[in-house]
This record gives C-alpha cells, sequence and structure tokens, in this order.
C-alpha cells in the first residue's frame, strides 16, 4: 500500500498523523480504489479551506464546514461555474468525509444531513441546465458479438486472445479485464488475477474462478459456469 498516494486521508485534518498500527488494520478495511477516491475528496476539502484561509485545522470539522464546502464546491444559482463539481460528485466526496472521520476517530456533524439534502437538491437542479443529459447506451447484442468474432477470426494470435475472452465476458456476464492482464509480462498475483488452475473444463460444461469480482461478497471467489449451447449462433 503506498500511503503517499493517500496522504491527505492519513493526515488529521491539516496535521501529519504517525500511522498506527489500529489505523493500518483500519486502512485494509477499504479497498484500495475507495481508498483512492477518498483521499480526492480530502485534497478538494484542503483546497475549500485553504481558499477560506483556514489552512491548518484538525478534526473534527464543523457545521459550518459542511455548509460552506457543500456551497463552494456545488453549482448554485449565479455562481461562476470555477472549480465546481456536480451534485452526484459531491455527494460521493461527503460519503468520503464521512469515512475520513471514521478512520481518525472523529465526531462528524451529522446534524447537517437535512439541511446538506436540500442543498444537494439544488446544485443537482442546476447541473441540469449547465450539463446535457447523455444519450443512454445501446446494449451489447448478439449480432454485435457476431461481428466481432468474424472480424477478429483467423487475424492471429493477438486477435484470438481478444476474441476469446470477449466471447466468455458476453455470455457468462464477466467483465473481460477480469479476464485478462494489465501487463504483458511480471509476476502474476493468484489471489487477484486469474490462472490457468481458475479455469477447469469438463465434458459438457467449463468452470471459471474469479478473484475480486465486484459482484462477489469480500473474500469469496465468483464462479461462472459455461455450460454447451450446441449453437452456431456467433459464426
Amino acid at each position: 500500500m503506498d500511503l503517499k498516494k493517500i496522504q491527505h486521508f492519513i493526515q488529521r485534518g491539516s496535521l501529519d498523523q504517525e500511522l498506527s498500527g489500529t489505523n493500518q488494520r483500519v486502512l485494509e478495511g477499504w479497498k484500495w480504489s475507495a481508498l483512492l477516491g477518498y483521499n480526492a475528496a480530502v485534497k478538494k476539502f484542503n483546497v475549500f479551506k485553504t481558499s477560506i484561509g483556514a489552512d491548518v485545522y484538525n478534526l473534527p470539522i464543523t457545521a459550518c464546514d459542511i455548509y460552506s464546502f457543500v456551497a463552494w464546491a456545488g453549482h448554485g444559482t449565479g455562481d461562476n461555474g470555477t472549480a465546481k463539481i456536480n451534485a452526484t460528485s459531491l455527494t460521493h466526496y461527503l460519503h468520503a468525509l464521512k469515512a475520513w472521520h471514521t478512520f481518525h476517530d472523529a465526531t462528524y456533524p451529522y446534524q447537517t444531513e437535512k439541511r446538506v439534502k436540500l442543498m444537494l437538491k439544488a446544485s443537482g437542479r442546476q447541473d441540469a441546465t449547465i450539463f446535457p443529459a447523455r444519450p443512454e447506451k445501446s446494449p451489447v447484442l448478439i449480432s454485435d458479438l457476431a461481428k466481432l468474432f468474424r472480424t477478429l477470426s483467423g487475424q492471429g494470435p493477438e486477435a484470438e486472445a481478444v476474441k476469446d475472452p470477449a466471447v466468455v465476458a458476453f455470455w457468462g456476464m464477466a467483465r473481460v479485464a477480469k479476464l485478462t492482464y494489465t501487463l504483458n509480462s511480471g509476476q502474476v498475483n493468484p489471489k487477484k488475477e486469474m490462472t490457468a488452475h481458475d479455469v477447469l473444463i469438463f465434458q459438457n460444461t467449463t468452470i471459471i474462478n474469479l478473484h475480486k469480482a465486484k459482484t462477489a461478497k469480500p473474500g469469496e471467489i465468483q464462479i461462472i459456469k459455461l455450460r454447451s449451447m450446441n449453437s452456431r449462433s456467433v459464426q
């Protein structure tokens, strides 16, 4: 765990804090991706504190801090939009500030919840006037998979390596990223990445074990069973 990447989260306000064994164990309770998001939120809050001339501060933050931060970071009527974020991101940031207080065993000002909820609603309505609604993405259809299959077939080892996981991902509802590696070489972590031992082939069924799947419970391995369908639909 590279603590330099979450240094803002580890600090108690603007004050450096030595990481104790207890704090280390608390950190390990969160996923690394969550900690990176929390750190980004705390960094944004620090920018806010600097903007009001309060560079030095400690936890817990006050109710006034929360209200002022929401007004500063979210869109509102008449603001210039500088350094603003949308209401959805702001909601995530507030959740991160709560986690920050939990990590440092500080009391978050939960009495702000009702008023903050109204402020977020106001920001959300303002967001709608600034950001056009995105068109919904159409689902990937069998015809799309068939076209991809035909395009990649016979195009060499690299194309075959893309084609096969794509077919498995489509039928097994797995993500292609879970079936491939991010690097061309190096050591493989068998507790996080799939290896040949995670693929079991039987006469009519292929079983794939996925580690760290988002749809699995913490610590559990997600099992995907692929059965023969006697179909040439993708060919």
